[in-house]
């Protein structure tokens, strides 16, 4: 079982980063990626996209649970796939 917890700022990247990641983000759903924001980095599995947010399974480390993370478009600097050598 997992919990979704959400995250909310002020804060904002520029218009056009936004509709870059929005448009990296629809191909990577399903797949494991690091997701880079204005306030750290997170690793897990893209479940979707919305129109203002991603949700991101992650795995929290306590309890050995995983949790669903929802992180605003608005926030996120840089999205890719994370790749095994």
């Amino acid at each position: 079982m997992s919990k979704e917890l959400g995250m909310t700022t002020t804060r904002r990247v520029h218009a056009n980063t936004q509709r870059r990641i929005r448009r990296l983000a629809r191909m990577l759903v399903g797949k494991v990626v690091i997701v880079r924001t204005l306030f750290g980095t997170f690793t897990g599995c893209l479940l979707s996209v919305g129109p203002n947010t991603v949700r991101l399974r992650i795995f929290s480390g306590i309890g050995r649970t995983f949790i669903t993370i929802r992180i605003p478009i608005g926030i996120i600097i840089d999205i890719f796939r994370f790749r095994c050598p």
